[in-house]
């Protein structure tokens, strides 16, 4: 008898540490299951646009460079004209025009021996250089042959900033420039600022693109 007692009573410790074995390993409810897979699927989302957006700032980022880059390229194509300014094939003087927004001169800008007649000029936006080849012997320009290239766009015109200034042989980096209207003859450094908004309409504001050049040929010492 006692060992038939003993035997049920195991019977039911048995049964009973099963059931609790059941349902503590049942597993997630198809609620919880539904739940967990919800949050998942927003995670992944966010995660995903968080992705997309640093891309496309990358890809911001890396135009805006590059635009930049190519922009101090062609403003140095400017600077490095300027600066080689000298007279021309027929013995004209270097400089033949200068305003606040032209400048006219012969440079020899294709490194062939033989200088060419360069124009850069402020047209609304965009910066043009024009150029002309010397023909004949002797030489001659004819501008005729002027051909123009549009060098820099997007420009934004200053009412308190010129795109050329110029400064006589007084100038010692802090000189006044020279006013209206400019005697060439007394030309030796120019100054070029240039506002070039190189992402139009939206951010950042405009980029100045500035440098005093001293003319090589026109130095005084």
């Amino acid at each position: 008898m006692n060992k038939d007692k003993k035997m049920k009573s195991k019977l039911e410790f048995i049964v009973h540490n099963s059931k609790f074995d059941i349902r503590s390993r049942r597993g997630f409810s198809l609620i919880e299951v539904i739940l967990f897979a919800a949050i998942g699927g927003a995670i992944l989302f966010v995660v995903a646009n968080m992705t997309k957006n640093v891309g496309q700032i990358e890809d911001f980022v890396n135009n805006k460079l590059k635009s930049r880059g190519d922009l101090e390229q062609t403003f140095q194509v400017l600077v490095t004209d300027v600066r080689s300014a000298g007279p021309s094939g027929a013995g004209a003087y270097p400089i033949e025009s200068a305003g606040t927004s032209s400048l006219v001169f012969y440079s020899d800008i294709d490194q062939d021996g033989i200088m060419e007649k360069v124009r850069y000029a402020l047209a609304t936006s965009t910066i043009r250089r024009g150029v002309i080849e010397p023909t004949g012997n002797p030489l001659t320009y004819a501008s005729s042959s002027e051909v123009f290239t549009n060098i820099i766009e997007n420009v934004i015109v200053s009412t308190s900033t010129n795109m050329f200034d110029y400064f006589d042989s007084a100038y010692y980096g802090s000189s006044t420039a020279m006013t209206l209207p400019i005697t060439v003859a007394n030309i030796r450094v120019v100054k070029v600022s240039v506002f070039v908004d190189t992402n139009p309409g939206k951010s950042p504001k405009p980029t100045l693109f500035s440098d005093t050049i001293t003319i090589r040929n026109l130095r005084s010492n």
